[in-house]
């Protein structure tokens, strides 16, 4: 369980580092003239992705729904962790 939860947490970290950039993307379909750029930073430090889990960075709803996020993949990977596997009856 721990390796997911790992794993749970470098996804989330990577999504807080890389989601601008697609969002970017995106905006570049949809709005004409945009220009090509490249738009993510430096890596958040790791004290930026706690203060997003304890909604403690900026209040705004694009924070508080990647807090909401992280808080989700941490819960999935908990849960789905304690399931015991079904074998089919054979």
């Amino acid at each position: 369980m721990p390796t997911r939860l790992l794993l749970a947490l470098g996804l989330f970290y990577l999504f807080v580092w890389l989601s601008p950039q697609v969002y970017y993307t995106y905006y570049r379909f949809i709005i004409d003239g945009l220009p090509a750029q490249v738009v993510v930073k430096a890596p958040p430090f790791p004290s930026d992705v706690i203060l997003l889990l304890a909604f403690r960075s900026d209040a705004s709803l694009s924070f508080h729904g990647q807090g909401l996020l992280g808080w989700a993949m941490i819960f999935l990977t908990l849960v789905l962790g304690w399931r015991k596997p079904v074998r089919p009856n054979q």
